[in-house]
């Protein structure tokens, strides 16, 4: 019949562990108070010590029943325990410390912040175990909880895929996310604002202490939606002014939700929604178009010479390994400088050799570059006879040969090339011969130029 009690004090533990907690910080605090007469606080001091050890003790000892009653782990509670059976013989040990003594001596001191120090630690060790790790962290700005170098994950709005977006669960995939960005600060099981929790389905059909805030098939006379359409100024408008705002497409979302009927299990195809509606909550699947590296950043240095060379020397974005170098100020560049770009090969992305002195022995120093993405060799000496070389570079995608000498023959060897993606030939005798091919079939997109536009009607009317 008494089987009850053993669980019934482990559930007391919360409750009976802020009495140990109160008396030693009054104990440490009055051994660093101020005293006008020598050893004024030495009684106070040793009461404060004996009563907290034996509430620390009894405190313990709940907890320790909480543990063998309520499932906890011994790996999550073993350091919490610890530090409660050193909380309590050390409040024993000062209890015994301050006995034998007189005098408040800075040993005395030292040793009370000692047991202060355990009991901070043991303190929030149980708050971990009753709230959660980020119980004292969460409430922090996010420019403290970064300073502590605290990871902050942000709630994300609805993330839906390009290829499978109808299928989305209409509440779970794209309502609850909504309601989590703008509402679950304020409306959670431990915030309970209003006493309503709006981060599962079941809060939000229960209400708050207004009554329902959902009524299935009628937006209008739903609070759910009805809130979020009223003035920013108006007291009964949520979110709050000075929270996150849900957007139009999240607030259309949240009505057509409520007039389908407030489902749990409807897909967004179901509802009718349409990808207009959705579409700023579809993830794209964004290849970048220069090269993924891990090279790091060049040293200033390093760019600095480039430009005292003569090139045009920039990072590809910022934080990048990669270059983007052009000779718009270096017209005198041969073949022979190449000797000036060896040592950045690697990182060079985009170069712009036009209008230079290079020749067709400039590709053999080209060759198999992996990163080079664009290669300008505009109005060179380029004839084309070993073009070939350059379909070797990995990631060559924009190649531009404009008012070069090389000929279709010459521009039909670069089909080996599998990241090629256009060349550009204006003015250059491939282009020429491009127009009499026929339906060539090339792998790349070629770009000829002498583009003439339709004549129009009004073409030849005189004025």
């Amino acid at each position: 019949m008494l089987k009850f009690l053993g669980p019934l004090l482990g559930r007391m533990h919360p409750v009976l562990v802020h009495l140990p907690i109160g008396i030693l910080i009054f104990g440490i605090v009055l051994c660093f108070f101020p005293q006008r007469e020598k050893n004024t606080f030495l009684p106070a001091i040793r009461l404060a010590f004996l009563l907290g050890g034996i509430a620390a003790l009894g405190a313990g000892i709940s907890g320790f029943l909480q543990y063998q009653f309520e499932g906890f782990s011994w790996e999550d509670v073993r350091i919490h325990l610890i530090g409660g059976v050193l909380t309590a013989l050390g409040s024993f040990g000062l209890f015994f410390h301050f006995k034998k003594r007189d005098a408040i001596t800075p040993k005395s001191k030292a040793f009370a912040l000692g047991l202060g120090l355990i009991l901070m630690i043991t303190g929030h060790l149980g708050g971990n175990l009753t709230h959660g790790e980020s119980y004292f962290t969460e409430v922090l700005p996010p420019e403290l909880q970064s300073f502590f170098g605290i990871e902050i994950q942000p709630e994300k709005g609805p993330q839906l895929t390009e290829e499978s977006w109808g299928e989305a669960v209409f509440y779970s995939e794209v309502i609850q996310p909504i309601l989590n960005q703008n509402c679950k600060s304020c409306h959670n099981p431990r915030n309970k604002k209003g006493e309503l929790d709006l981060t599962t389905l079941k809060g939000l059909m229960t209400g708050g202490e207004d009554g329902v805030i959902l009524t299935a098939g009628d937006a209008q006379h739903s609070e759910l939606f009805s809130r979020l359409i009223l003035a920013k100024e108006d007291e009964k408008h949520m979110p709050p002014s000075e929270k996150r705002q849900p957007s139009k497409e999240e607030i259309a979302l949240i009505e057509t939700w409520i007039k389908s009927g407030g489902k749990a299990n409807q897909t967004l195809a179901e509802a009718g929604i349409s990808r207009k509606l959705i579409e700023p909550f579809i993830q794209k699947n964004e290849v970048s178009f220069y090269p993924t590296t891990q090279i790091s950043a060049i040293s200033a240095d390093s760019l600095a010479q480039l430009k005292d060379y003569g090139f045009f020397a920039e990072l590809i974005e910022s934080g990048s390994g990669l270059l983007k170098i052009t000779c718009t100020n270096f017209p005198g560049f041969q073949d022979s400088d190449w000797e000036k770009l060896a040592h950045v090969k690697n990182r060079i992305a985009y170069l712009d050799l036009s209008g230079t002195q290079v020749s067709d022995a400039i590709l053999d120093s080209l060759t198999g570059f992996s990163n080079l993405t664009v290669l300008k060799l505009n109005a060179t000496g380029i004839t084309g006879n070993s073009l070939k070389k350059i379909s070797q570079s990995p990631n060559l995608k924009l190649l531009y040969l404009n008012k070069t000498g090389v000929n279709l023959a010459q521009i039909q060897q670069l089909t080996s090339s599998q990241s090629l993606q256009k060349v550009f030939i204006f003015d250059t005798p491939a282009s020429a011969e491009f127009l009499d091919s026929g339906k060539l079939s090339l792998p790349f997109l070629l770009e000829t130029g002498n583009y003439q536009l339709p004549k129009l009607p009004t073409d030849t009317i005189v004025y």
